[in-house]
């Protein structure tokens, strides 16, 4: 089954049980294009505010010297949706503000993914599976309360979970999450702090472990788990200016990054 879901079709979504709720707010229409082609989804989609979109792939990402990101997504249309391609997905959007930007391609099955967005400009960018691998039971939930914020990760595994708590305003969150049993959980009350976390290889039985508790502003931290073993980094920063850099594997890193001062 091939269904292609744009605000014209509404009525097709709640017929389905999934809900879809747009409001024009002061900036403009808000829109959803999105793509489903499988079975039992969920897709429950409410924005409040004006110029939010979901849906859409197509983006150029650019990094600085400094280590700051830059999204630009391309605007979603009858080309470019979001997409789902699997079964007994559960996905859950909600958008308060001006001008916030979601962007998911989710492939595999069973996966849940939750966003809250509340505050203007905000975006966010997941991956779940790639063209050779898909995901199984696989949680992603991102709450963000703030504006400028972009958030961007990419899931290839199963029973990875990664959970992001944002307070503040043009924090970073780059995550690449290629580990099965992998988790990350990042909890971040400050401003313009930027985080580059990365899980890959098989690790051992339990999986990669990440753990980052950030209350400050301009902090930049950087962690890489890679091997054969289960690696645990827990990481607690109160303050600002702080510049962390993580690295734990069996073996020798591959491709080493450092955190850039911020």
């Amino acid at each position: 089954m091939n269904r292609k879901f744009t605000k014209s079709t509404v009525a097709t979504l709640i017929a389905l049980s999934s809900v879809v709720a747009q409001a024009a707010g002061p900036t403009g229409p808000n829109s959803v294009y999105i793509e489903q082609i499988g079975n039992t989804n969920t897709i429950t989609i409410q924005q409040v505010g004006g110029t939010n979109t979901v849906g859409g792939t197509a983006n150029t990402t650019s990094v600085a010297s400094t280590g700051i990101t830059t999204l630009t997504p391309v605007a979603p249309g009858t080309t470019n949706y979001g997409t789902i391609n699997g079964s007994s997905n559960t996905i859950g959007i909600t958008q308060t503000g001006n001008d916030n930007s979601a962007q998911y391609n989710i492939r595999g099955s069973q996966n849940t993914y939750t966003s809250t967005v509340s505050g203007n400009s905000n975006q966010t960018n997941l991956t779940m599976g790639d063209a050779n691998t898909n995901t199984t039971q696989s949680n992603v939930a991102e709450t963000i309360t703030g504006d400028n914020n972009t958030v961007v990760q990419t899931v290839v595994g199963n029973n990875i979970n990664s959970t992001n708590t944002i307070t503040g305003n043009s924090n970073q969150v780059t995550n690449e999450l290629k580990s099965s049993n992998g988790t990350v959980t990042n909890t971040v009350v400050g401003n313009s702090n930027v985080f580059n976390s990365q899980q890959i290889d098989t690790a051992g039985a339990n999986g990669h472990k990440l753990t980052m508790n950030t209350t400050g502003d301009f902090n930049s931290i950087t962690t890489q788990q890679q091997g054969f073993n289960d690696t645990t980094i827990n990481i607690a920063t109160n303050g600002s200016n702080n510049t962390v850099t993580v690295r734990s594997s069996s073996a020798a890193i591959v491709n080493p990054v450092s955190a850039i001062p911020r």
